[in-house]
């Protein structure tokens, strides 16, 4: 459950020593087949007729208030200033029904995902698929607004953030990635 997920990570981040750096990895699985949602976020979107559809909207909401807390934990802790945040998806929204999994009738529901002007969306390697918006948010230190129109890779995360903490990738294994913070 999201509020699990989230429970658990301010409780991690109030267990930290605010002058050491920490990682937390938060991987949140809504929204995602079969689209559910608690009752009380359900009730905020009575207007939504597709089940599915509110039920997408619901989990993004519950989402959203989890990682809300936690940005808050690290504001009572004083560690946000601090505090490098990325968000992004690991692929676009499903299109396909056959990458919908167990979730409502089709015949009754539809598949809420949206991926705007792009073809397809997950299991597929058209542009609706692979192309996902993400965002950085450092205080100070990323400026506010669209700061890279140009790609950037999950794998292109490891050597990133590998630099930022200070640590050295030349015993590594060869990356694919590549340290994106000059683009960022």
């Amino acid at each position: 459950s999201t509020t699990l997920l989230g429970d658990d990570a301010v409780r991690y981040v109030g267990a930290q020593d605010a002058g050491k750096p920490f990682f937390l990895y938060l991987a949140f699985n809504a929204p995602h087949t079969p689209y559910q949602a608690p009752p009380e976020y359900l009730d905020r979107y009575k207007d939504i007729a597709d089940p599915s559809r509110r039920a997408y909207a619901a989990s993004i909401t519950a989402m959203d208030d989890q990682i809300g807390r936690v940005v808050a934990e690290l504001e009572r802790r004083k560690m946000r200033d601090n505090t490098f945040i990325v968000f992004m998806s690991d692929n676009g929204g499903t299109r396909n029904p056959m990458f919908a999994g167990a979730m409502a009738d089709l015949s009754k529901a539809r598949i809420p995902c949206d991926n705007g002007p792009f073809r397809e969306g997950k299991g597929m390697n058209y542009e609706g698929g692979t192309r996902v918006v993400a965002l950085a948010n450092w205080p100070g230190r990323v400026s506010a607004g669209t700061t890279m129109k140009g790609l950037l890779h999950v794998v292109d995360w490891y050597p990133t953030l590998a630099r930022l903490a200070g640590a050295s990738t030349a015993s590594c294994r060869p990356l694919d990635g590549l340290d994106a913070w000059p683009a960022i």
